[in-house]
């Protein structure tokens, strides 16, 4: 099963418990599959939460059976590197530090760290030490929130020296 069509079975079930799915996906193969799911809700996960979702997840994939063989549900919350996977996670995000990496015909697979500046119309706009960078939603490949902050800075002073800027 296609990590969208769980995403789909599962969101309407977190939603009604006041939940959001962040992320979910489906790793390993054959007769053992591991269902991941990253859950959040204003205030934060708790392990309670966790627990929760869990019983309550695992209902409805019993009841629905989208694997032919077992599988092992793990619930937590995204964490400090939180994935981006929506447009709205970037919108929520905006001033925040991310890495993301990303894909396109012209310019081949690239990553970019640096601040979510603005998510318009499924454009990711980008400080980065290498300038302003703008992405298209649906090439990008991974993105996660990062505090690689101090590392930022530091390459932002450098690129400016190189040009002539900051001392």
């Amino acid at each position: 099963m296609e990590n969208t069509e769980l995403e789909k079975i599962i969101a309407p079930e977190l939603e009604l418990l006041g939940y959001e799915c962040v992320k979910c996906e489906v790793v390993g193969g054959g007769r053992s599959q591991i269902v991941r799911l990253y859950i959040d809700k204003p205030g934060g996960v708790s392990i309670k939460d966790c627990a929760s979702v869990s019983r309550s997840v695992s209902l409805v994939l019993d009841r629905l059976d989208p694997f032919p063989g077992r599988y092992l549900l793990e619930v937590s919350s995204p964490g400090s590197s939180r994935p981006l996977t929506r447009e709205p996670h970037f919108v929520r995000y905006v001033g925040h530090m991310a890495r993301v990496q990303w894909m396109s015909a012209e310019e081949g697979k690239k990553t970019y760290t640096g601040c979510i500046r603005s998510c318009i119309n499924g454009v990711l706009a980008m400080d980065t030490a290498e300038g302003e960078q703008q992405i298209e939603l649906a090439n990008i490949i991974k993105a996660n929130l990062t505090d690689e902050q101090y590392k930022i800075d530091k390459k932002m002073k450098r690129a400016k020296r190189k040009k002539g800027g900051v001392k």
